[in-house]
């Protein structure tokens, strides 16, 4: 299945890869290096997390194999331009950045890559901290990838600040009910759940619903009312959001 594959491996990684995408493949290491280092230390690991493999694919169609046969994870074929990164446990197929003119509908920036990368460490590490990853809901899981990768402080082609941005200023901000059932609005408001929780509970809950939540009920982790945590989260975003979230 990956026959057709170099490898470069350094520290806890692992990069397959085609000779095009060869000057790719250090950044991508080093990328995966610091998201290991820097979620090990959020997530307090006491032992090495194990190693990751990261497989950059040189186009769409290689994407959807690997994602399909290699992760065994459903896929649409093609799959939409939009995707280009998928985790599975301890893997991570990667669309190589070579691949974005034609491909996606991004175009290549380094630090938005390296955040990218550290967004699907994070869901990696989740997966093997969870008692039941399949059961926590996309918006907790979406939102604590942008919260903990720091992409939600940059206005960059992922756009995860200017929904919130403009929802604080027109005062319109989505139901929690609408957020769990509407996959734009994980991506848009999720980190902002996850941050709420933070400083509102402290880290210590983050890591608790990430190592307890076996059911999907976050709410019940947090021992929370849900229509009182809606209030009380639309509150925190209308009157410290600006400042919590530095929107100059």
């Amino acid at each position: 299945m990956l026959n057709n594959y170099l490898w470069f491996g350094a520290g806890n990684t692992k990069i397959g890869f085609t000779e095009k995408d060869r000057k790719f493949v250090r950044e991508t290491s080093a990328g995966l290096e610091e998201a290991i280092e820097c979620l090990s230390e959020y997530f307090h690991l006491e032992k090495s997390f194990p190693p990751i493999r990261a497989i950059l694919v040189p186009d769409r169609k290689e994407f959807d194999r690997l994602v399909k046969e290699l992760l065994k994870v459903d896929i649409e074929e093609p799959s939409r331009p939009s995707r280009i990164a998928q985790p599975q446990r301890t893997d991570l197929v990667l669309l190589a950045p070579s691949a974005y003119s034609t491909d996606s509908t991004y175009e290549y920036s380094g630090n938005e890559y390296k955040r990218l990368i550290f967004h699907e460490t994070t869901h990696i590490f989740e997966e093997y901290l969870s008692p039941n990853i399949e059961a926590l809901p996309r918006w907790w899981s979406e939102g604590l990838a942008a919260y903990l990768s720091g992409q939600w402080k940059y206005e960059d082609q992922f756009r995860f600040r200017q929904p919130v941005l403009k929802g604080i200023k027109e005062k319109l901000i989505p139901d929690m009910k609408e957020i769990q059932v509407n996959t734009k609005l994980c991506y848009d408001w999720g980190w902002t759940v996850v941050m709420f929780i933070e400083n509102t509970y402290g880290k210590e809950m983050i890591l608790k619903i990430v190592r307890e939540c076996d059911n999907g009920n976050v709410f019940g982790i947090l021992c929370e009312d849900f229509k009182n945590f809606e209030k009380r989260w639309k509150k925190w975003l209308l009157e410290n959001g600006k400042s919590s979230i530095n929107f100059t």
